[in-house]
């Protein structure tokens, strides 16, 4: 009975940066270095989004506890990033001010930027209620000294899947794919559930009274520290320490970056003796056409990110054995004349992304104020796995007219720990396959101003029946899953961009 959580569209993942060019663009050095005749530069974007998950339903004919979730909308239906119970609805997804410049032209740039919108900065995890008034989501300073090596210090974006690392100006798409919000952005938490009970060693207490069995039923006040919300997010930034530079050799440009990171949210500090470590290269070929935002080339980069995850295990605040968190992919970018005409510029897109551990499933009943369960759920353990695929195809006809479609698909959980065989709190049965093919149109306006409109087609499946500890089937279990997937349909969205 687990499904998608929706943060999805409100995430607003690149709407959070303003990173310069778009697509076949170098996000390292678009983010870490300015002009040596730019003194200060104020930039901002406002974003607003309408979004209509006309095609889903209510949840009908869920069992046991569950039955009082029906007649509810699970995430994956709702309009972040509140997640109430509404199917549609208008957010002010990104209100952005930031400025960036010189300190020092060629030795010392900086970017600061705080985001007002209605975002996952702003947001606990799951939480209903708007946390924050407005977050900064850059701080960060960058040092050019040594040659072949620059420093970038502070709050910044951390190399990643291209959907994730590029800037607002190449955003093409309103909606993330699946795989990218669920499980590349990270939410944390301190305490991890699986139904409504606390996974032993990972989190303590349990929601509600339970019956004679012990087992919880999910109804009535949390205890412990187990949670229906996470206590903040990344939205794809950490704070750290960047090691970067970028080498040209003939037509092509190859450039890497490590960088060493907290590993916690954007209003965090450190809260473990471990550090993330985020490896990125990439090498891309100059193409003849284009300029600025619209530089015509072909891009192929691959990452690697590693870091430890603990969760407090007793009220004292003890802390949890060492939860490995690996995330790593490899993806291609093209734009350009790429099939020998010039009347119009193509775009092809490739990305192939895993995760092992700390896998973000969703909230117990995949709702997240849901009357029963709702708990927040991470399959911890290493061998845990998800993967992900994304194609994805631009048309530019001319100035004004650009059109999209994009294919992704997200293997979640398709392989699960088995730690302790005895009570493997993760089986066959948790795993989802999710669909996502998307249509897209972008009108310009102008070319800082532009109307975007998708229509998604979401295809969501329980491959497996649910099972228990033991391994037995759970048929009340298999047939929530079965209603939480049945009740996702397709969605819709049009958004307002302005940037300058």
């Amino acid at each position: 009975m687990h499904i998608k959580s929706s943060l999805a569209a409100a995430l607003a993942l690149a709407g959070l940066t303003s990173g310069g060019a778009s697509h076949a663009t170098n996000w390292v050095m678009a983010y870490g270095t300015e002009p040596a005749t730019s003194t200060h530069r104020l930039q901002g974007a406002v974003q607003l989004t309408y979004e209509n998950n006309f095609d889903c339903r209510d949840t009908r004919g869920f069992v046991g506890g569950a039955k009082a979730n029906n007649g509810r909308s699970v995430n994956n239906c709702r309009q972040g990033p509140e997640l109430q119970d509404d199917e549609s609805g208008l957010a002010l997804q990104n209100l952005m001010l930031g400025v960036r410049g010189n300190l020092i032209p060629n030795r010392i740039n900086y970017h600061v930027a705080a985001n007002a919108g209605q975002n996952a900065a702003n947001y606990h995890p799951y939480k209903t209620e708007r946390e924050q008034l407005a977050s900064l989501v850059n701080a960060s300073v960058s040092f050019h000294y040594i040659p072949g090596v620059r420093v970038r210090a502070g709050l910044q974006q951390k190399p990643g899947p291209e959907e994730l690392y590029q800037g607002l100006e190449a955003t093409d798409y309103i909606f993330l794919t699946d795989f990218v919000q669920r499980v590349q952005i990270e939410r944390f938490i301190d305490g991890n559930a699986k139904s409504t009970n606390a996974i032993p060693g990972q989190g303590y207490g349990w929601q509600g009274t339970k019956n004679a069995q012990g087992v919880g039923s999910g109804v009535g006040a949390i205890t412990g520290n187990v949670s229906r919300w996470g206590y903040d997010t990344d939205v794809g930034r950490d704070w750290g320490v960047q090691f970067f530079d970028a080498f040209k050799r003939d037509k092509w440009t190859h450039t890497y970056s490590v960088m060493f990171g907290n590993g916690n949210g954007i209003h965090r500090g450190d809260n473990n003796s471990d550090k993330d470590l985020n490896l990125y290269l990439s090498s891309e070929y100059d193409l003849p056409g284009g300029k600025g935002p619209l530089k015509h080339g072909l891009k192929l980069y691959g990452y690697h990110q590693k870091g430890v995850r603990n969760f407090v295990i007793d009220p004292s605040g003890r802390q949890s054995q060492d939860f490995d968190r690996i995330r790593y992919g490899i993806g291609a970018k093209a734009l350009g004349h790429l099939f020998g005409e010039d009347r119009g510029k193509h775009r092809l897109g490739f990305e192939l992304m895993f995760a092992d551990g700390m896998i973000n499933y969703t909230p117990t009943a995949n709702t997240a104020d849901a009357p029963f369960g709702g708990l927040v759920q991470f399959a911890a353990e290493e061998g845990n796995k998800a993967k992900g695929i994304t194609l994805d195809y631009g048309y530019y006809l001319n100035k004004r007219w650009q059109f999209d479609v994009r294919y992704s698909r997200d293997d979640l959980l398709y392989e699960q720990a088995n730690a302790n065989p005895a009570k493997q709190y993760w089986t066959s049965g948790d795993e989802r396959i999710l669909k996502y093919t998307t249509l897209g149109v972008n009108y310009y306006f102008a070319p800082k101003t532009r109307l975007t409109f998708n229509y998604e087609f979401r295809n969501v499946e329980a491959p497996n029946p649910a099972r228990n500890t033991d391994g037995t089937v759970n048929p009340n279990s298999t047939i929530n899953a079965n209603v939480v997937s049945g009740s996702v349909g397709d969605r819709f969205g049009l958004r307002l961009t302005h940037t300058f």
